[in-house]
């Protein structure tokens, strides 16, 4: 890549594309949604991306599908951008989280705010910073044994089908617009925290992002250093928002590690710093862009050409279930 295109340029360009079309989604959904429970159907198909943001069903899908050789009908997207974002991590670290996931790009704005705002982040002191980034492991530990462990394949099978499940995208859907004080409170002291430290929610919270980043510990796509070239200014530490020691690795095999490529974009020796494949190929901004965009774009296609992709619940069903969930 050039040098004189902004080695962070692809990232921003993916990501604030990836913010216009959830906002696309959610807006398509909510008209969808609005639709169906006033009429039984509506005049545009429910836009099936929206189930990527149901990542424990598609976890118990993909579950169901390796355990019957079948893919469960309901809301079968969400196993398969599930599948994409696990295919992420093997290849491209938590390529996910930097690059595609919302949370991620609206944390990254609120520090970038806060740091503006006061002139630093603040790093919690390492006896504090390490037990608080164990609790999204336990959070996914929890959720590993409810949907992986707890459940017989005939009960998993029953809960996909069951009317709850046929219908929590749209439940997920009123979480959002019609959230409750408990909620507002808890993303109020979120965004406020956001400013001060980096990623609050990925940091310590988000199990998802945990999931990503056990399995991206057998990423084949890694950070690198080549200790020749290294000047040893530290800037790659200073800037990852991780708080990894880059400076001190030669491979950043952390689960942290977001791949976000601030590390490679503010290290002042060429070379000295990479995203290597396979301990090989040095892959630029650009070229990850690429990789991340094709692999999601591939199981989209997948899924379409395969059949698998549309949910089968129909909006007359959907209508028939919205009858005993509340409404403003």
């Amino acid at each position: 890549m050039p040098r004189h295109l902004p080695p962070q340029l692809p990232r921003h360009i993916v990501q604030g594309g990836f913010i216009l079309f959830f906002l696309w989604i959610g807006t398509r959904f909510y008209q969808w949604e609005v639709a169906v429970a006033m009429t039984g159907s509506a005049p545009f198909p429910r836009p099936d991306a929206v189930d990527g943001f149901l990542p424990i069903s598609g976890l118990m899908n993909l579950r169901f599908w390796l355990q019957s050789g079948e893919l469960f009908p309901v809301h079968p997207a969400a196993a398969l951008i599930m599948l994409a974002a696990l295919l992420t991590g093997l290849l491209l670290k938590r390529g996910f989280c930097s690059w595609i996931c919302p949370v991620f790009t609206l944390g990254e704005g609120l520090w970038r705010l806060g740091h503006k705002l006061f002139g630093r982040n603040f790093i919690p002191p390492f006896w504090i910073d390490l037990p608080l980034r164990s609790l999204k492991y336990l959070l996914l530990a929890f959720f590993l044994y409810a949907t992986l462990l707890a459940m017989p394949l005939p009960a998993l099978q029953a809960f996909l089908g069951d009317p709850y499940h046929q219908i929590v995208d749209v439940r997920m859907l009123h979480f959002f617009t019609d959230p409750s004080a408990t909620v507002l409170s808890f993303v109020a002291v979120l965004i406020v925290l956001s400013l001060f430290v980096k990623l609050p929610w990925c940091r310590y919270l988000c199990p998802y992002g945990a999931l990503l980043g056990l399995v991206s510990m057998a990423s084949l796509g890694k950070i690198r250093r080549n200790p020749e070239k290294c000047v040893r200014c530290n800037a790659c530490s200073h800037r990852c928002p991780a708080s990894l020691p880059v400076m001190l690795k030669e491979t950043v095999r952390s689960a942290e590690c977001f791949a976000c490529y601030r590390c490679v974009a503010g290290c002042p020796e060429p070379g000295a710093l990479d995203f290597t494949m396979a301990r090989r190929w040095v892959i630029p901004p650009l070229l990850f862009a690429l990789l991340l965009l094709t692999l999601f774009i591939g199981i989209d296609l997948y899924g379409r050409w395969s059949d698998r992709w549309h949910s089968g619940v129909t909006d007359q069903q959907v209508m028939r279930l919205l009858q005993p969930v509340e409404r403003p």
